[in-house]
């Protein structure tokens, strides 16, 4: 799962720039550029805070005997 958030990123740091590339103008390829990394980073937050915790396997401690879990 570490190798897939990774790509990710390195993703987002070519396609990003690729994207904002087609603008007519620097303006508008800074604009979009910024609209771009905005829209990524508030969509990697989310799968940070809600679809990764799911995805990984919880660590339980093991009980011992004679013990009563809470």
């Amino acid at each position: 799962m570490q190798k897939a958030l990774l790509i990710s990123i390195l993703a987002a740091t070519v396609l990003i720039p690729i994207f904002a590339a087609r603008g007519g103008s620097v303006k508008q390829a800074v604009k979009r550029s910024t609209v771009a990394t905005v829209v990524f980073c508030v969509v990697y937050w989310i799968g940070l805070v809600f679809v990764y915790p799911s995805l990984t396997p919880s660590k339980k401690k093991p009980t011992q005997p004679g013990m009563t879990a809470q």
